[in-house]
């Protein structure tokens, strides 16, 4: 038996585009197999608040769906769409044959199908059944989890995006097919494979700066068919070089614009890194002085002191207002730079650099991104990404040819504790306080990643207390402006998506632990 499997583009809200990519697979598929398997929700990517009850939509998709029916005449076809049922619209999948709809199967339902003496079940997720099962579900691409293989199971992936508003998820393309020992990997959009004939194929899991590639290519694509200028604010850091450097590699140099903007305590060295980048990835660019500005502000102020932390701030609201302005002048969107671990703790300006059409890197911490900007020299064979702003870790030291700082202020540099707060930023939003105290009482902490860089700070009880207070407090205190942050390129499974503005609780568990290593 031969089933056609196709793991082909799908389009948030675009019915037409998608039963265009749908009808073209089955014409590939007729008199080559003897049935063609889509994915979940297939005619209308994922469906999302209003757009699931929008009737319009709604119409337009079963419009499709009798379509599809109709195309069934010339091969049987599996497929997923939305069920309406009263009041209510169900994700389902669907078999038709000789053009009838023959079965359907709600979301948490197996569809059983017999075709050629051979039955199969396909489903969202993995059934218990000793018949062929077949996952059609939407799956993200997850850098940091291992697909699991089931036997005697066909699972397909799809390519597309998963956008919710805050978080765009990218789909992972890459199916299996797994009969007895065999296991057939599926890394085209469009294969015929044959049950009696598998032929084990090696694993190729895309590499998370290809996943942010095609990201933002997809994101652009979907929400921003003008085709804008993006632009970057390129302060001469690692953030923004990363930036600047995937929105050139996604969309081409002529879709980029860089902005220089320099302050009362620009270094140097900044300004070189950034006109590295400009020279080497040939794109436009131009220097907005933001002294003036700065003077201007505080002179305009009712106050007699503007120091700290009102007067980074002032500086940094500048710098998101004349990126702003530019947009608007030469009709553009600026993408947001920001880390994993400065969302967490908070380590941006609302309205400043916390502004942006789309977070590229808020999904990754200070260390990947530093990790991604390597990939990115090896990908192009050149030192795109100047030397001295990639971390070298050396014995769980982190060592920087040049400190991340965000230049607000004379000699600042930022507080975070690299290596360590990047794991320990990902273990509190999993596990939570408590269990990074139990671990550091039966140190048990130091035979993990984070503990090894833990044990570089060389914190003592008393410090390593206020350090975790300190990274607890920052992740309470910032949670109003991770909720207005642009949405986030998803490519791991940790994120701050939904998220309530309810910060974490001292438990007694914890008092009790503290108290522990205090005394």
């Amino acid at each position: 038996m031969k089933i056609a499997l196709s793991q082909k583009r799908v389009f948030m809200n675009n019915p037409k585009k998608n039963f265009e990519y749908l009808k073209r697979d089955i014409e590939k598929a007729i008199g080559k197999a003897d049935l063609v398997v889509f994915g979940e929700l297939s005619l209308s990517g994922a469906l999302y608040g209003e757009r699931q009850v929008n009737e319009t939509i709604i119409d337009t998709l079963l419009k499709y769906q009798k379509e599809v029916i109709a195309l069934s005449k010339e091969i049987p076809i599996v497929w997923g769409n939305i069920f309406q049922a009263q009041d209510t619209y169900i994700n389902t999948l669907f078999y038709a044959e000789k053009g009838k709809l023959v079965a359907y199967a709600f979301e948490d339902e197996p569809l059983e199908v017999k075709l050629k003496n051979k039955t199969l079940v396909f489903s969202h997720t993995t059934q218990d059944t000793q018949h062929l099962n077949v996952l059609l579900g939407m799956r993200p691409y997850q850098h940091d989890v291992q697909t699991d293989i089931f036997t005697n199971t066909i699972c397909l992936g799809q390519d597309g995006l998963y956008n919710n508003g805050h978080e765009v998820y990218v789909l992972d393309t890459v199916g299996y097919v797994s009969i007895k020992d065999q296991t057939q990997y599926l890394n085209e959009s469009f294969q015929i494979i044959d049950l009696n004939h598998i032929q084990s194929s090696p694993y190729q899991k895309p590499t998370v700066l290809d996943m942010l590639l095609k990201g933002i290519q997809y994101f652009d694509e979907e929400n921003l068919s003008y085709k804008p200028q993006w632009i970057v604010g390129v302060s001469g850091g690692l953030d923004s070089a990363v930036s600047v450097a995937l929105l050139t590699l996604a969309l081409g140099k002529e879709r980029v614009h860089g902005v220089t903007m320099p302050g009362p305590h620009t270094r140097d060295i900044s300004l070189q890194n950034a006109h590295h980048l400009f020279k080497k990835l040939d794109i436009t660019h131009e220097t907005v002085d933001i002294n003036a500005m700065v003077e201007a502000t505080l002179s305009s102020l009712n106050y007699d002191t503007i120091e700290g932390l009102a007067y980074e701030n002032i500086q940094a609201r500048l710098r998101g207002h004349t990126l702003m302005s530019i947009a608007s002048l030469i009709n553009g969107v600026v993408s947001n730079n920001g880390n994993r671990i400065e969302a967490a703790l908070g380590y941006a300006t609302l309205y400043g650099d916390a502004i942006g059409a789309l977070s590229l890197l808020a999904d990754l911490t200070k260390l990947e991104v530093g990790q991604i900007a390597q990939n990115i020299n090896d990908k192009m064979q050149d030192e795109i990404i100047p030397h001295n702003l990639i971390p070298n870790i050396d014995a769980y030291q982190v060592n920087w040819g040049f400190a991340p700082s965000a230049e607000l202020s004379k000699d600042q540099f930022d507080p975070m504790k690299w290596g360590y707060h990047d794991h320990l930023v990902n273990f509190l939003l999993e596990y939570g306080p408590e269990q990074v105290l139990s671990m550091y009482l039966d140190q048990s902490i130091y035979e993990t990643e984070m503990g090894r860089f833990l044990k570089a700070y060389n914190l003592s009880d008393e410090a390593f207390i206020e350090d975790l207070e300190w990274v607890v407090r920052q992740l309470n205190t910032a949670i109003y402006k991770r909720i207005q942050t642009p949405p986030i390129l998803k490519v791991s499974t940790l994120g701050f998506s939904p998220e309530a503005q309810l910060p974490l609780f001292t438990t007694d568990q914890y008092n009790r632990l503290k108290e522990k290593i205090l005394n």
